[in-house]
């Protein structure tokens, strides 16, 4: 029995919410046992990914709500707002994430314990795959722009915990702490650009 779309919309918020706090708590121990700054931005990026991901439950809350004698046409419109507000969160990742990269660059030093790093990112990988496998399935049986917008930023942490990855492995092989942070700025210039197009896309 196929599950309805309403049901399935809610299912992707929740999954998207609980992959988010799972991935806080693993890079905030990575973090502290690394020190590196790439696994940092990782780990305010998914701080970030779990307040865009509870917009994205909202709205789209809001937006199945039935239509009333103030909303004549239903709450649809929530989810083109979540759309940008994902746009602004994905963007704040970026700007921040290319803040500490300049800190690092003035004040380097040696990444520790590459291997649980690496475990961490792998994880992330693995979880971000899944998501976003799910949500393209929600979306093309819905049509929801607000999970598209939140798979569109899931997207982008998938391409930055690979690089983190890299960069952590790299940093560890070659001794170099600058690998770290030029990966960490790379992923900041790509958050940047999918945050403009999710805002794009949602006007």
């Amino acid at each position: 029995m196929a599950i309805e779309p309403k049901r399935l919309m809610r299912i992707a918020t929740v999954a998207s919410m609980t992959v988010a706090v799972t991935l806080i708590g693993a890079k905030a121990v990575a973090w502290l046992l690394t020190e590196s700054v790439s696994m940092l931005s990782s780990l305010v990026d998914s701080s970030l990914d779990f307040v865009a991901s509870l917009v994205t439950f909202l709205a789209v809350r809001q937006a199945l709500t039935p239509a009333d004698s103030d909303h004549r046409f239903g709450h649809g419109k929530a989810e083109a707002l979540a759309g940008l507000a994902q746009a602004g969160f994905i963007a704040a990742s970026g700007g921040g994430l290319l803040l500490t990269v300049g800190d690092r660059l003035l004040h380097p030093h040696a990444v520790h314990r590459e291997a649980i790093g690496l475990a961490v990112s792998a994880l992330a990988v693995v979880l971000t795959i899944a998501l976003v496998a799910f949500q393209n399935f929600v979306v093309r049986r819905t049509g929801s722009l607000a999970i598209g917008a939140d798979r569109a930023h899931y997207m982008t942490d998938l391409v930055s915990n690979i690089a983190v990855g890299a960069a952590l492995y790299l940093s560890g092989l070659l001794g170099l702490p600058l690998i770290d942070s030029g990966m960490a700025a790379l992923v900041a210039l790509f958050l940047i650009h999918g945050a403009w197009q999710v805002g794009r896309e949602s006007l």
